[in-house]
């Protein structure tokens, strides 16, 4: 063999070896092979016993009431055997007990009745709560209703009642909201309160299927206001911070590979701007925190890194609550997918 042609076989192998190294990397991620490479977090598991343990309870977002972190079912009514569903509850001081060590025993949340028969109609099969954010004791409901291949998504407002412990919804209140999409199982997974607007966000923002997102705003009685945009982001958004004072709050970005066909994702430009998680760029889900700021033109998202959750070595985890647990970090937590977990990132 002629050194001529070595040398083309040598390099023939070292392009195949090259190609190699970066094909997982450009199938996850539309990555080159300069993809910064960002550290990542990984969590307390926050044991919990009762009803909203089992993974039945499918929770789909957290809130603050003054100091008890909200549990949100999808369907209140799951573990109930009578006309009021529960709306679970948890305090903030066993929360902080178990995370300094004080009490590390299992925490058994309390709950709020509610009921919802004047709304069957709405929680059908797949349908339910999705979303929920309080301000004083109005709470603020994102209901995702699926009939038919239709995914329909809805705002109502309840009465909290702190000495009965229930939770009036108002009838008066309930609206359709607006969707330039239909996806079926995608709705309005996030509900801000900022400046006396309720803000539904939807969860479905990537460029393929939604290339000039906007969310409708409304007032505190459910009447429409106005729209404004929302940045282009890949994948789910399933839940959000309250607001801080700077107008800035957080959100859970998640993929579930499944989902891939129904969100079609473009280019990450979170990951081609700011880099990828180890263990993300590895699997095929994603798991992230990422930053956006609200003024009362737009909602865009900050230069701030996205947070990538440390993934497991099987399946991913489905995020759908979160809110922030002072300055130390978040409280997260997931639906049924693989099991309700109650979760906390420390920040600082």
């Amino acid at each position: 063999m002629n050194s001529l042609l070595k040398t083309v076989i040598l390099l023939f192998l070292s392009l195949l070896l090259f190609s190699c190294s970066i094909t997982r990397i450009e199938k996850k991620s539309n990555q080159n092979k300069n993809t910064i490479i960002l550290d990542e977090v990984d969590f307390t598991q926050i044991p919990l016993i009762g009803e909203v343990s089992d993974r039945r309870a499918e929770i789909s977002g957290l809130c603050w009431y003054n100091d008890k972190l909200i549990l949100l079912p999808q369907f209140p009514d799951r573990f109930s055997d009578s006309d009021y569903g529960k709306i679970y509850y948890i305090e903030k001081d066993k929360i902080l007990n178990f995370l300094s060590g004080k009490d590390t025993s299992a925490i058994s949340p309390n709950f709020f009745s509610i009921n919802t028969n004047e709304f069957s109609e709405l929680f059908g099969r797949g349908s339910g709560f999705e979303a929920v954010t309080i301000h004083n004791n109005t709470a603020y409901f994102s209901i995702e209703s699926m009939n038919m291949g239709k995914t329909v998504s809805y705002l109502i407002n309840g009465s909290i009642d702190s000495v009965s412990k229930t939770i009036t919804l108002k009838k008066e209140t309930l609206v359709k909201v607006p969707s330039k999409l239909n996806i079926n199982n995608i709705g309005n997974e996030s509900i801000l309160f900022w400046k006396n607007q309720i803000i539904p966000i939807y969860e479905a923002n990537g460029k393929n299927i939604n290339p000039t997102p906007e969310i409708a705003i409304y007032d505190t009685n459910s009447n429409f206001l106005k729209k404004i945009p929302f940045p282009n982001i890949e994948y789910r958004i399933t839940d959000v911070t309250s607001v801080n004072k700077g107008n800035k709050f957080w959100a859970i970005n998640y993929f579930y590979p499944g989902e891939a066909k129904k969100l079609k994702p473009a280019s990450d430009n979170l990951a081609n701007k700011f880099g990828i998680g180890k263990s993300n760029l590895a699997s095929k889900y994603i798991e992230r925190l990422v930053q956006f700021e609200i003024d009362s033109n737009n909602i865009k998202l900050t230069d701030t890194y996205p947070i990538y959750i440390k993934l497991p070595k099987t399946d991913g985890r489905n995020w759908e609550g979160i809110v922030k647990l002072d300055k130390q970090g978040f409280l997260i937590v997931t639906d049924m997918y693989p099991k309700t977990i109650l979760a906390f990132i420390r920040t600082k």
